[in-house]
């Protein structure tokens, strides 16, 4: 456990993606053959950036024992709807629309070797062939449930339901994005939050990111 603690505060992160608008191509009635595809769901848990050294993660995570087990269990199945709620505005924008049911394992894809800016980091060409694509709109959520901030042992907020990830559409003829939007969803609680043992406004707010993070991955279809 602190072996594993050591190499994430000691990881160094990826250059960030910029945001990349829809391209003419995807919103014109010019039809293409498009899969979505939505990689494994990570399941609900607390987040609490900030409580960056060894004993004062053990501290925080032992504070917050109650929340935690409350926010593993919260559901994300309305986070796996919006897949087909995208699929289906690619549809009525003229497009051959695939969806794969299948969830995407998006680290064990093999890494390209020609990377360019705005392109994928990925190489996604199997899928393409597998289903006969000409672009492939990928949604990847990275983090799901509670986001609390700390300044080592100390709380500096409360916390917030939270979706992080990103969407993107990669364009299988050379693996640029035609689209790139990060998803980065935080709602408080209306109230007190600290309920327990249902945290119910959490609980709501949490339900309020899932809706947030659906609206903005909709928008640039409609």
């Amino acid at each position: 456990m602190v072996l594993c603690c050591v190499a994430l505060l000691a990881g160094c992160a990826a250059p960030k993606q910029a945001a990349v608008p829809m391209s003419a191509s995807v919103l014109s009635s010019q039809p293409v053959r498009i899969g979505v595809v939505m990689s494994t769901m990570p399941k609900a848990d607390t987040h609490f950036p900030g409580a960056g050294c060894l004993l004062c993660i053990a501290a925080v995570t032992v504070s917050n024992t109650a929340l935690t087990a409350h926010v593993q269990t919260l559901p994300t199945a309305d986070l796996l709807t919006i897949k087909d709620d995208v699929a289906e505005r690619l549809r009525k924008k003229g497009h051959a629309v695939t969806v794969i049911a299948a969830p995407l394992d998006i680290d064990a894809l093999p890494d390209r070797q020609d990377l360019k800016q705005n392109g994928a980091r990925k190489d996604f060409s199997a899928l393409g062939r597998q289903y006969q694509l000409d672009k492939l709109l990928v949604i990847h959520f990275t983090k799901v449930g509670v986001n609390r901030n700390y300044n080592s042992y100390i709380p500096t907020g409360d916390p917030q339901g939270m979706v992080t990830g990103a969407a993107y559409i990669v364009n299988l003829d050379d693996h640029a994005y035609d689209w790139y939007r990060a998803v980065r969803q935080l709602r408080s609680a209306t109230g007190n939050w600290d309920e327990p043992p249902d945290y119910p406004g959490l609980s709501n707010a949490y339900f309020q990111a899932i809706e947030g993070t659906r609206d903005v991955l909709r928008k640039p279809l409609d």
